[in-house]
Formats: structure tokens, sequence, C-alpha cells
């Protein structure tokens, strides 16, 4: 090989690996600093106001959620995993939608998050009170879903969880099934609010807490057993 062609080979081997370190630094610059569209705004340019299976709609604030669920009359309770993160949760015994005639069960409960104002995720967890009831609240609730979102795009084992996953557009759904504490667990995850600089700034920052949130959306895990 020449020499000229060597330095020209060397040449576009330290351009590419500038323009990668520089796209890398951008990414991760300050929010002050030219910063990306906010939520809210990305929320209304995609013209997102997309119903939920859980009773949510992705659009609702945190005080017209708040409305939402005492007009149902349901009593919820805030928390956060941590006291300077920015996801906030708010949980209530029962459901948003209908389950009547559908199938029983032990106990209900549904959580909804928000990360800066913004519906983050929701999710029902359903406690059967055997392993047949379990059977029949999986059965009816799969049904569900794949008539409310189609047939799951996979599904797979994590020791005793088993996982269904949907996708529709800007929102993923999971349907987490822990046959050995016999519940199910159907969370709705904002894709738009998961994908932001904003967000990815907080998993950084916040990385025990992204874990819990992670493992409790997408796994099934309950923190409170």
């Amino acid at each position: 090989m020449k020499l000229k062609d060597i330095c020209l080979l060397t040449f576009l081997i330290l351009f590419l690996s500038s323009c990668s370190w520089v796209s890398e630094t951008w990414k991760k610059r300050p929010d002050w600093i030219m910063p990306d569209k906010g939520l809210n705004q990305q929320l209304t340019e995609y013209k997102v106001s997309k119903e939920l299976l859980t009773g949510f709609n992705i659009s609702l604030s945190i005080s017209e959620t708040k409305k939402l669920i005492s007009d149902n009359g349901f009593d919820y309770k805030k928390r956060r995993l941590d006291k300077k993160s920015q996801i906030q949760t708010f949980n209530f015994e029962g459901t948003l939608f209908d389950t009547k005639n559908l199938f029983t069960y032990k106990a209900i409960n549904s959580s909804v998050d928000f990360f800066d104002d913004t519906i983050l995720s929701s999710r029902v967890r359903i406690d059967a009170s055997n392993e047949n009831n379990l059977e029949e609240i999986v059965n009816a609730v799969y049904q569900i879903l794949v008539d409310f979102y189609s047939s799951p795009l996979s599904e797979n084992s994590i020791y005793s969880f088993q996982i269904y996953k949907w996708a529709q557009n800007d929102v993923e759904v999971f349907l987490s099934i822990d046959k050995e504490h016999k519940s199910i667990l159907i969370s709705e995850v904002n894709s738009i609010v998961e994908e932001s600089r904003s967000f990815q700034e907080f998993k950084e920052e916040f990385i025990d807490d992204f874990q819990t949130y992670e493992e409790e959306i997408r796994y099934g895990k309950n923190r409170d057993k």
C-alpha cells in the first residue's frame, strides 16, 4: 500500500472517530444547551390521545388523572421511588376497566406513573385465589389484550414469570404472569417518554430507581412482596 493511501485511510478513520465522539457528546450535553423539545410539545406535535386498556389516556395530566380516579370512586395514594426522583406514582385499589362477569379474583389494584407531568406508564395487578383462578384470569385478560391490541409480538419466560409483549404506535404493552405468587400484571408504557433525552438522563442519574421501575413494569416484580 502506498504512503498516500495509508495517509488517506488514517485520515478517514480519525474523521469517523471524531464524528462519533461529537455525536455522543452532543447527546450528553446539559439540558440548558439548546434543549430538545419538551415532552408536552412532543405529545402535542404527535397528536397523542391514546386510550389505554387500563382506563387511562396518555394525554392526561396529573391533575386530570387524579380527578379521573376520584370521579370513579377510588381513593389514591401518591408515592415516589425517591424524594428526588422525577417519577411520581398514584396507586389505588380497584381498576378503571370493567372486570364484571369476566373473572373472579382475590385482589386487584392499579397504578399510574408520571414523568414530568406526563403519563409514563399504567398498570393493573390482579391476584388470584388459587391456580385454577389464575388460569381463568390469564385466559380472560389475554383475550382482552388480543382484542384491544391484536396478537402479541413476543413471549418469554424468566424464572417463574411468563411475559407477553405488544407494541402499537407509541405504546408498549406487557402481560406478566407470576405463577409463584399467583398474580398477573398488565403494563402499558408510553414510548415517547421513555425515548426522550430527559428520561435517558434520569436513567443515568437514578439508576437504582430506574431498575426498580423497569422490574415492576416489564418483569412484573412487586416491590411489596
